[in-house]
């Protein structure tokens, strides 16, 4: 097995629902199986969670390819990311959600992509089903957000927010000079790497059954409000990693 076999996957964990652990020890059972012929890490962020994550050594012990890393305060999903990105070292990268909202099959085909091809980015993109699902607040701000970054920013991709992203190691780089720290670092992710000229494929998301969905708080969606404004602006808080 030669070092372009390596693949790191980063998800992020903020107080998750009762039995979550059940359901993460299945998806990464199914992940070993669609990945066998790769040596998989798979690095979890505990973003500073305020109830206490049980049974996280028995899922160490059960599965060796499991890393598990975490701070005491909460920052932000971006900040999940690139702090597990700052940990990571392979070839090519995942970031997920720790509900595998799209399924193992998916991860596995992204990671085919980023290794038989020049592409920079695999860009997880959702149809108008997904949207279907959300909530009536999530649709909203969704919608409006899509529109946002095309008529806003110029956007070619209006999909920024889809919860999964494929890199290898250039766009890792570009990821690391991010700022935002809220789920707006897609945002300034993607349009950082369009800006340097990173090569991108889409890949359709297809929404796994049995999924629940919640509304944002009136606080997170002003606190999106404001990263969305930083990025546009280009303003905010200097890195807080460079990898």
């Amino acid at each position: 097995m030669n070092v372009r076999d390596k693949l790191n996957i980063i998800i992020p964990l903020y107080n998750p629902h009762a039995g979550w652990e059940n359901q993460f020890a299945d998806h990464l059972s199914e992940l070993k199986k669609e990945l066998k012929e790769t040596e998989l890490t798979v690095i979890l962020v505990n973003d500073g969670s305020t109830i206490t994550i049980n049974n996280i050594e028995e899922i160490k012990t059960r599965f060796k390819c499991l890393k598990y890393h975490s701070y005491p305060d909460n920052r932000g999903k971006g900040y999940a990311i690139r702090y597990g990105m700052n940990i990571a070292d392979a070839d090519f990268y995942i970031y997920t959600d720790i509900d595998f909202p799209f399924g193992c099959r998916i991860i596995s085909q992204t990671y085919q992509i980023l290794k038989s091809s020049d592409t920079n980015i695999v860009i997880g993109t959702r149809d108008a089903s997904y949207f279907r699902l959300l909530p009536v607040k999530r649709r909203i701000y969704s919608f409006l957000l899509k529109e946002l970054n095309f008529f806003v920013t110029g956007f070619r991709i209006k999909d920024t927010q889809a919860g999964l992203k494929g890199l290898d190691n250039k766009a890792r780089k570009v990821l690391g000079g991010t700022k935002t720290d809220t789920f707006l670092f897609e945002l300034e992710f993607l349009r950082n790497s369009l800006n340097q000229g990173l090569k991108y494929q889409m890949i359709n998301l297809e929404c796994r059954t049995g999924l629940n969905f919640t509304n944002f708080r009136a606080g997170i969606l002003i606190k999106e409000i404001v990263s969305f404004l930083k990025i546009l602006f280009r303003i905010g808080e200097k890195h807080t990693f460079n990898f």
